[in-house]
């Protein structure tokens, strides 16, 4: 089980490349939706967690955005200068 942040909502901000938002923090997750490029659509985080590693071309990240209840999409699919404002001190939820 990943260790699961939570923090108020943040925006993730648009996506930049197709991206599968899954019912978990992990690859084996089933697949729910998937999401395209549009710059003029913004996503509202109100969570995070490692889970598993995806690698996109030079972007490697184990940080997971939990959208909306049971909707997880990988940090990769976001742009990575907002990814790096996630809040790392943020308290470990149970």
């Amino acid at each position: 089980m990943s260790e699961q942040q939570t923090t108020p909502a943040f925006t993730a901000g648009p996506i930049w490349r197709d991206a599968n938002v899954r019912s978990g923090p992990s690859l084996n997750s089933p697949i729910l939706q998937l999401l395209l490029p549009d710059d003029g659509v913004s996503y509202e985080a109100v969570g995070w967690a490692r889970g598993d590693e995806v690698i996109e071309g030079t972007i490697i990240s184990d940080i997971w955005l939990l959208l909306s209840p049971g909707l997880w999409c990988s940090a990769v699919n976001f742009d990575q200068d907002t990814m790096a404002g996630i809040p790392a001190d943020a308290e470990l939820a149970d």
